[in-house]
């Protein structure tokens, strides 16, 4: 069957128009969706953090930088991290909840950096990396904690 060019032509601006129209429903349906307040960017819609979501922001980014050290052998910059981590730990803001066992944690939390410190110091990356692997469980165990605690006290 031999089209003409009529009828290819024709088939490709039905194309385009189906097209247009699909494009069209999922803009409005995006929209309606996602409201944007007026005069304001996607910056705008996000909502504002808390203190302490910032508090533990400032945290990430240190243990961010122990793991990048670890990764290019640099122990000066996993030494930074820890001592970083170590700064944080000592601020009142690090006490989320008043329980013995989040004072477990904390204590664990600075035990497992100052190994990490002195790993670093030391240029023992293994060592580096395994201090960072209990670093990792540490948080993991006392935010499950916080969050179940949290959650109790509701």
């Amino acid at each position: 069957m031999k089209l003409s060019s009529r009828r290819i032509l024709s088939l490709g601006l039905l194309l385009v128009a189906l097209g247009g129209g699909w494009r069209m429903a999922s803009d409005s349906s995006e929209a309606a969706t996602q409201p944007q307040l007026e005069g304001q960017g996607a910056a705008a819609a996000e909502p504002k953090k808390t203190p302490l979501q910032l508090f533990m922001r400032k945290k990430l980014e240190a243990t961010q930088k122990v793991m990048e050290g670890l990764v290019v052998e640099d122990y000066e910059m996993i030494a930074q991290g820890a001592k970083q981590l170590k700064a944080i730990s000592a601020a009142a803001d690090f006490v989320v909840v008043k329980e013995a066992m989040y004072t477990q944690h904390a204590d664990e939390f600075r035990r497992v950096v100052d190994r990490l410190e002195k790993q670093a110091k030391e240029k023992r990356l293994d060592g580096a990396a395994l201090a960072n692997m209990d670093l990792t469980l540490s948080c993991i165990e006392c935010h499950r904690f916080v969050r179940s605690t949290l959650i109790t006290n509701k």
